[in-house]
């Protein structure tokens, strides 16, 4: 199971963007939920206004709670490539 996220600035807001085949895992999907994320039908993510500390703590969880390989959008600028 994998999670891709990703990130930008748009309008100097933080948003962070997590899609991928572990999101279709109900406890996936409601650890997501939960964490504040909404499904954007739009972008096809789950998407949630954070910054780069708070997103990789969520991400870390998703991780480690549930065993899902965590991996950056191919293509993302290297300044948003989260540390996990």
């Amino acid at each position: 199971m994998k999670i891709i996220y990703s990130r930008g600035f748009p309008y100097g807001a933080p948003l962070a963007m997590i899609r991928g085949g572990a999101t279709r895992d109900p406890d996936v999907k409601a650890a997501i939920k939960a964490a504040g994320f909404r499904y954007d039908g739009s972008k096809h993510a789950f998407t949630h206004y954070l910054y780069g500390d708070a997103f990789a703590e969520v991400l870390c969880s998703l991780r480690d709670g549930f065993g899902v390989e965590v991996l950056p959008k191919g293509g993302l600028d290297p300044n948003y490539i989260l540390d996990l």
